[in-house]
């Protein structure tokens, strides 16, 4: 019971952000999210921690904290149980670079909306909303990333 309570309530806030990201912000132009990259890039950080919240109608999804070390994951914790994530296929922790390029890959597609909060400091996005199909349900990605640290 207790694990169906833990669905219902991420799927009703991935709804819920979902809609507020849909309908608050404008899509995120090309040119802002290389502007971004480029910030990132330059800030020439390669260690760093950050908590990821990763929403989609997929398995998994339980916020994680990642620490990166010379631009590689070196260790990832559920936030929720403490537990060690291993790098199953939706769960695999990414560095910010994987996600910066999962969003050039949205570009690419094209996808339909991406909307992204871009940190004004260094550059990484700290709110992603792709949605690669707006006729299609459940295809959307959401990433939430919090409590960066280096």
């Amino acid at each position: 019971m207790p694990q169906l309570k833990n669905l219902l309530r991420s799927t009703a806030s991935t709804l819920l952000v979902a809609l507020l990201t849909a309908t608050a912000q404008a899509d995120t132009t090309r040119r802002e999210f290389d502007a971004a990259l480029q910030k990132w890039q330059a800030a020439g950080i390669h260690d760093y921690s950050f908590t990821l919240f990763h929403s989609c109608f997929c398995p998994g999804g339980q916020p994680m904290r990642i620490t990166v070390i010379g631009d590689t994951v070196q260790n990832a914790i559920n936030v929720q149980d403490g537990t060690a994530v291993v790098g199953k296929s939706m769960d695999k922790p990414p560095t910010l670079t994987e996600v910066f390029q999962t969003i050039a890959e949205g570009y690419a597609k094209p996808a339909d909306h991406i909307t992204l909060t871009l940190n004004k400091d260094y550059g990484y996005p700290e709110h992603v909303f792709i949605d690669y199909y707006v006729m299609m349900a459940d295809e959307e990605l959401i990433y939430e990333i919090r409590d960066f640290s280096h």
